[in-house]
């Protein structure tokens, strides 16, 4: 068995197992809403954005290649989630789990403490396994709740064993208040992301013998620590802007916004036309030994005076959102059928969510993040996805019709793109000659996708990055656009028509 913290491309096998358990030991007892409000709390897309921000950690535990529980700590010590399969519960799986979060707390987060808040008729099995409650019972949003706490001590710090001993919490508390304070959503980066794997090796151990140990039925019924006001009070206690990105959890939170979410916007007032969101969403539930699951956002345009054009431009910011699904499941290359059916486990898996960064009476333009796992753990992937669009015609812009690609422009996109990168050499693998092709829309091989959007600052012209192989330093970088002001643009302009919609 290893334990080691999760990159992202496991959070989504993690959160898989967390919604198993729950559904087959927790959901039963819950109100459809609770049900619904947890749904949306494990959800991939909001999740890896708090993982990236470092708001939440996750540990693993590994049989092999196969996850068997999981645990989500917040860098304050407090634990969000706690699961171990229903197949591998009183194992010891779980104090593994928690003595790898304890000695984190120790050795690199420098908690003090690790707390966790306890259902009422929780508190006495709790203070059994160590922990002991800190207040009186409370309530905030119909939840009540006793928290409760044990010191972080590094000198108790000790290797991971499975027979370790070790001080016990019980595992299904998920956070009916931890939720709560999870309020800051974060999306991809605009100009790179570098992903770290990190590993925990150590746990913590405080003498005491086996005696202290729950009993194997514990973890089955760990369910029971959730308190039952959670599920019916909880789902409209949620603050507005927690699910969905927007722009004012962040500002309350202080926290700098990332991803297309930092795109700065310019939606204008009075529009002729209403902006609706709109979402694919499938999951294939009944297939237990593969994952299928969707979830698709875009825009929607209601309200044009051409009812043609208005079907044509839904058609389009439809099918640009649609194109991780329609590759990997509607009609999957052969690549794509040969992973599922190489991998033990399967998984087709795209989650997109978009921003519409410029809106006026003449054009749109939208801004697509997009997460898979294109046949399996092994085959994640990211990207930028971008669409500009007439609401004259439906006419799709592309960079080579807008931009003047001359040596000129080249060297200057070039040198804001490494600005942006502060790399010198970004982009060194490829000549000029390759990388205007690659404005023009040969992507040489799907490495180089262009992509263009407008905002309130100007355009961001730049690519969706899809190395073959880590032979490059560029590799690092997912997606990466250069900002240009619509002043710094104008000497590259063509005599397009957009111009005079672009302003």
């Amino acid at each position: 068995m290893e334990i080691r913290l999760l990159k992202e491309p496991e959070l989504l096998p993690a959160l898989h197992l967390v919604w198993e358990v729950f559904a087959a030991e927790i959901a039963p007892t819950c109100t459809p809403q609770g049900v619904e409000s947890f749904q949306k709390f494990i959800k991939f897309d909001y999740i890896s954005q708090v993982w990236h921000r470092g708001d939440l950690l996750f540990f693993g535990a590994y049989d092999k290649e196969r996850i068997c529980g999981t645990l989500a700590l917040r860098p304050d010590g407090h634990i969000a989630l706690f699961f171990v399969e229903q197949k591998s519960q009183g194992q010891g799986i779980g104090r593994m789990l928690f003595q790898s979060a304890y000695n984190y707390c120790a050795g690199e987060l420098k908690a003090d403490r690790m707390t966790v808040n306890a259902a009422p008729k929780a508190v006495e099995r709790y203070k059994r396994l160590g922990m002991r409650a800190v207040a009186g019972e409370q309530e905030q949003d119909g939840i009540r709740s006793v928290p409760m706490e044990m010191y972080v001590n590094l000198a108790m710090v000790a290797p991971v064993k499975k027979k370790a001993k070790a001080p016990w919490i019980a595992l299904g508390v998920f956070g009916a208040v931890l939720l709560l304070v999870l309020l800051g959503v974060v999306a991809g980066t605009v100009t790179h992301r570098i992903l770290i794997n990190q590993r925990a090796d150590h746990a913590p151990y405080d003498g005491r013998d086996d005696s202290d140990e729950p009993e194997d039925g514990f973890w089955d019924e760990y369910g029971d620590s959730l308190p039952e006001e959670f599920w019916d009070e909880y789902g409209g206690s949620i603050p507005d802007g927690l699910w969905d990105g927007s722009e004012g959890a962040d500002e309350q939170s202080g926290e700098a916004l990332s991803g297309v979410a930092a795109i700065p916007e310019r939606i204008d007032d009075n529009l002729p036309y209403e902006l609706e969101d709109d979402a694919y969403i499938f999951s294939d539930n009944e297939k237990q030994s593969m994952m299928i699951e969707f979830s698709v956002s875009y825009p929607k345009i209601s309200g044009l005076k051409d009812s043609k054009t208005e079907k044509q431009v839904n058609k389009i910011l439809r099918d640009r959102a649609m194109e991780t699904v329609e590759r990997i499941y509607e009609n999957p290359d052969p690549a794509i059928k040969e992973r599922v059916l190489g991998e033990d486990y399967p998984m087709l898996a795209n989650y997109v969510e978009y921003k519409v960064c410029y809106a006026t009476e003449d054009l749109i333009s939208v801004a697509y993040d997009d997460y898979a796992f294109e046949g399996g753990q092994n085959y994640y992937t990211q990207h930028l996805r971008t669409c500009t669009v007439s609401l004259k015609d439906g006419r799709v812009y592309e960079v080579k019709d807008i931009v003047r690609l001359d040596d000129a422009f080249m060297d200057e996109w070039l040198a804001v793109m490494r600005a942006e990168t502060d790399d010198a050499s970004f982009l060194s693998e490829a000549g000029k000659d390759v990388l205007k092709k690659a404005l023009e829309g040969d992507s040489q091989d799907g490495v180089y996708v262009v992509n263009f959007f407008l905002d309130a600052d100007g355009i961001e012209i730049g690519f969706d990055l899809n190395y073959k192989e880590e032979a490059s330093e560029s590799s690092r970088y997912i997606w990466v656009t250069a900002p240009f002001s619509f002043e710094e643009i104008k000497e590259y302009a063509s005599d397009s028509d957009f111009w005079g919609y672009a302003r």
